[in-house]
């Protein structure tokens, strides 16, 4: 399995059993994730990839507390940092 389904099913398993702390375990395996990619326009291409994954219709039932929304906003946060990083 490569290593965005692997991400995608584990945030998947996060979202079906909500629980308080789930964003905090959601943004790790995020993190984990990008921390893989070097470079801006590597880990642009990542978040990019995951946010479609998660956008996909038989992804949206598991969705719950609003994950995968706090999970863009994470995703906004380190791309914000990516760039000043990589300028």
């Amino acid at each position: 399995m490569d290593h965005l389904k692997h991400t995608v099913r584990s945030i998947l398993a996060h979202a079906g059993s909500y629980t308080p702390g789930t964003i905090i375990e959601a943004e790790r395996i995020v993190d984990a994730y990008l921390d893989d990619f070097a470079g801006y326009r590597a880990r642009r291409a990542a978040m990019d990839a995951l946010l479609h994954e998660l956008a996909l219709p038989e992804h949206h039932a598991r969705n719950r507390g609003g994950l995968f929304e706090l999970i863009g906003l994470h995703l906004k946060r380190r791309h914000r940092e990516a760039a000043r990083l990589f300028q």
